[in-house]
């Protein structure tokens, strides 16, 4: 009998990719979410979904019995190391394998382009730090022996199901035939990850036990400037584009009216120099992975928008 897949944060954009990804390949699987309800609304019909409040160990660890490989998909700001404990708890009870995805916040302004895994770990904002300490406390844990841990580190991710980002911002403002706004300076380089290709490499490093005890990168078709991704967008819209960037002044204005704003400035810096992530090493160890094209992406991820705006279409 295959292994049970049990997704935390199943509801959000990356779990409920990750369980779409999982249902796909056949294999078993347990969504786990705080609203069971509005995972339904998201996950394929039959997966078996749990309720559990991820805050309490307890209620972590009976979500985790049976479980051979659990995936940390959920986000929660300033209690996300509590939760990774609490889920490392659950792993280590139940004898499980723990996939936690991550991002190139831990870097801090990037030393060298393209970035690879061992750039050094200097995050100077407080997501990067707290993103640090949570992945130390992950590979520490795989160096004891407790639990087997994989962190693949994912690149800026857009698609179905993500919202209240600058990303899903973008693609409804395309929508809406109003100007689309970057972050930071148009004219630099980012890694774009399309949202199943971050599922499908989160599930391949989980199904491979060559690949524990490390971090990966999963950057995406290749990296593009804020300026080709937002006309990539408005052309899938079939509009013309309307483009337009915020920069610092403006964050640091509106962080005095909105302080948790001052974490978006914090981590600016990813949009202001090039930041494209060196992904020869996933690439080497599986060279079957393939990449969506990023206007194939965009379309797709154009087409489930103008499904949410224009239902029955």
């Amino acid at each position: 009998m295959a292994e049970l897949h049990t997704v935390f944060g199943a509801s959000g954009a990356l779990g409920s990719a990750i369980v779409h990804h999982l249902a796909a390949e056949g294999l078993p699987i347990r969504a786990v979410a705080r609203d069971p309800a509005k995972a339904a609304e998201v996950l394929p019909d039959g997966v078996d979904i749990v309720t559990c409040d991820a805050t309490d160990a307890a209620s972590v660890i009976e979500a985790c019995k049976g479980a051979r490989v659990i995936y940390n998909c959920i986000y929660i700001g300033d209690r996300m190391k509590e939760v990774a404990a609490h889920l490392l708890e659950g792993a280590r009870a139940v004898g499980a394998r723990l996939v936690s995805p991550s991002n190139g916040l831990v870097y801090g302004p990037l030393q060298y382009v393209p970035v690879r895994e061992d750039h050094p770990h200097a995050a100077n904002s407080r997501r990067g730090l707290l993103r640090k300490e949570i992945e130390a406390m992950l590979m520490e844990a795989h160096a004891k022996g407790d639990v087997p841990v994989v962190i693949p580190r994912l690149a800026t991710f857009y698609g179905a199901h993500v919202h209240g980002t600058f990303m899903s911002m973008i693609f409804e403002a395309a929508h809406h035939g109003r100007r689309a706004m970057w972050f930071g300076r148009l004219d630099v380089p980012h890694d774009l990850l399309y949202l199943p290709d971050a599922a499908a490499a989160c599930v391949l490093l989980a199904l491979n036990d060559d690949a524990y005890g490390q971090a990966w990168h999963v950057p995406g078709a290749g990296p593009l400037t804020g300026e080709e991704f937002i006309r990539r967008v408005f052309a899938a819209w079939g509009k013309p584009p309307k483009i337009g960037t915020r920069g610092r002044t403006f964050f640091r204005l509106i962080s005095l009216l909105v302080p948790r704003i001052s974490d978006t400035l914090e981590v600016l810096y990813q949009f202001e120099q090039p930041f494209v992530m060196d992904g020869s090493k996933f690439a080497a160890a599986y060279p079957d992975f393939e990449y969506t094209p990023h206007d194939v992406g965009i379309q797709d991820t154009v087409n489930w928008y103008r499904a949410q705006f224009n239902p029955g279409e």
